[in-house]
């Protein structure tokens, strides 16, 4: 849609002309900002107006350019029922609402027909995004049925959204409404990748005599009356047209934190994957809560619970209490109040710990190196089957029996200690 030119009032000479002249700057700074539809589609292309009317009618967001992402049978549904100068409905839209067609890119050059041709080899997105006019017909994808066929889809679709969102000056809007569900999880999967915060994802949804009826592409102004089966009609005034939004992971930045160009959709997932298995230990911490006897490994309660989880809160404590042992800075192994021997035992600090964690009624054995190791060895087998991580683990760092000392390995900056008893 063309940009508006805000007329200024007042008098032309001063202050209020110096105060016109800015606000028409920043009114033609917001309309810079253009706004982009992109959709898979199957063999339904009712979706593009059905979206167009909820985004353009009912929210008023001037899309100003549409691309349509679908295989070869998709585009010729979509030049036949959409484009076709007389009869296409995306005019029957724009003349229904005022809306000028020229102010909206949609064009043959805006139907991306997925293809098995690479990525690499297509025109670029994004003002120039266009199928190439002369690619094989043979060469287009009939349908997504195949392995090769959902390589192919990914790597494409995939190319499409990082072009479209490299434009900072633009707000995507995509939709995952048409086509096979593969396509519409790598759309979604495309706008996690790439997604920026301005970008936006949705399923359109109809009521059911008009989800996919070739009679109905958008609410009218005017009630009409269409069929919806075999000696059966329904009134539009019926049709609402829902459009849902749907929230997303932007994980654009850690895609971009690697320099090296991706050439394939699973190298980029094992990019973002490693990334974030870098940074996962910092957003993970163990949390001993005493006033509900429980532990948890970021949202995971640990199986823990009397003996076994007052052992643990005993070496966390000790842990927590020695920060210089934080990850790249000092060694810990020396350490004789992280690790400890047996002999070496707070055993008062213990008994509160015991006294807190195990019900009255079964307050009876006093802690021995015998039943010290079988509760080490318990909870530390039902850490390990349960799969949380070793650094929860109570361990001996020594190398020989006699001299055995224990303690958590895990970093003291991720233990916190909530309503710690005295």
């Amino acid at each position: 849609m063309s940009v508006r030119t805000l007329m200024h009032r007042g008098s032309p000479m001063g202050r209020r002309r110096e105060r016109s002249q800015r606000s028409l700057t920043r009114s033609r700074r917001r309309h810079d900002v253009r706004h982009i539809f992109v959709t898979v589609l199957g063999q339904t292309p009712q979706i593009v107006t059905e979206t167009l009317y909820a985004l353009m009618v009912e929210r008023r967001i001037p899309i100003s350019e549409v691309f349509v992402i679908t295989t070869r049978v998709g585009a010729q549904r979509v030049r036949r029922d959409l484009l076709d100068p007389e009869t296409g409905q995306f005019f029957a839209f724009c003349r229904e609402y005022g809306l000028d067609p020229g102010a909206i890119a949609f064009d043959e050059k805006h139907i991306l027909t997925l293809t098995r041709m690479p990525i690499s080899k297509r025109a670029r997105p994004s003002r120039g995004v266009e199928s190439k006019t002369n690619q094989r017909a043979d060469l287009e994808l009939e349908d997504i049925r195949t392995v090769e066929d959902n390589r192919c889809l990914a790597e494409q679709l995939l190319g499409i959204i990082q072009r479209l969102t490299e434009d900072p000056r633009t707000v995507v809007h995509g939709s995952i409404a048409g086509g096979r569900k593969t396509m519409s999880a790598y759309m979604l999967l495309a706008f996690t990748l790439y997604g920026r915060r301005q970008d936006r994802l949705y399923h359109v949804l109809v009521p059911e005599p008009f989800e996919h009826n070739p009679q109905f592409f958008f609410p009218p102004r005017r009630e009409r009356v269409i069929g919806i089966g075999v000696g059966q009609v329904a009134s539009t005034r019926e049709a609402r047209i829902d459009l849902a939004e749907i929230p997303f992971v932007r994980l654009r930045s850690w895609v971009l934190k690697e320099k090296r160009v991706q050439k394939t959709i699973e190298q980029q997932i094992r990019t973002v994957q490693r990334q974030l298995d870098l940074w996962a230990p910092q957003w993970e911490s163990l949390v001993i809560d005493y006033q509900t006897r429980q532990a948890r490994w970021g949202d995971r309660l640990l199986p823990l619970s009397g003996v076994k989880l007052a052992l643990l809160a005993y070496f966390a404590e000790r842990r927590a209490d020695h920060l210089r042992h934080a990850r790249g800075r000092k060694p810990d192994d020396l350490c004789p109040q992280c690790f400890q021997g047996f002999s070496d035992l707070d055993l008062d600090r213990y008994g509160v710990l015991y006294k807190n964690f195990v019900s009255a009624e079964t307050q009876k054995i006093e802690l021995g190196p015998d039943l010290f190791l079988s509760y080490r060895s318990k909870l530390n087998r039902t850490l390990a089957r349960e799969g949380f991580p070793p650094e929860l683990q109570i361990v001996n760092i020594s190398t020989t029996p006699r001299n055995a000392r224990y303690g958590l390995r895990l970093d003291p900056r991720r233990i916190r200690l909530e309503f710690l008893p005295q």
